[in-house]
């Protein structure tokens, strides 16, 4: 029982050593729109979540840190959209290799498909950054 013990504490304090290492080299990074890991919505403030609906009218795909929009109202993107419901607006998200890559890419390849077929979608954002795309019938 008492080899238990020991092992035990080696095991848990290896562990809480590595952490701290791990900790130490990597440190988490942040940014000045920081997005939930629960569901991926970024945290801007005092914005509300806001869902539009419509055809697009403008879809596009560019390198990651050319941008959109002027400085005041700049989106740090790579995905823009606009819609034909308010068309001087627009909206986005990053297609970067990330843990969010796969869900952005599903997020493209719809908006792909519905600006090919003229259908009209649903988009959910805040602050301009898109986190929602829907599509129905």
């Amino acid at each position: 029982m008492k080899r238990f013990f020991v092992i035990a504490i080696f095991i848990l304090t290896t562990i809480l050593i590595t952490s701290l290492v791990v900790t130490a080299y990597y440190p988490p990074t942040t940014s000045s729109t920081q997005t939930n890991p629960v569901n991926s919505i970024p945290e801007v403030l005092d914005v509300p979540i806001l869902a539009h609906k419509g055809k697009l009218v403008m879809l596009r795909v560019h390198d990651v840190g050319t941008g959109y929009g002027p400085v005041n109202n700049y989106l740090d993107v790579e995905v823009v959209i606009k819609l034909d419901s308010d068309p001087t607006k627009a909206y986005g998200f990053q297609l970067r290799n990330d843990n969010n890559r796969p869900v952005r890419q599903g997020m493209l390849d719809l908006l792909r498909d519905a600006f090919y077929n003229n259908w009209v979608i649903t988009i959910e954002e805040k602050g301009g950054i898109v986190f929602r795309v829907i599509l129905s019938k």
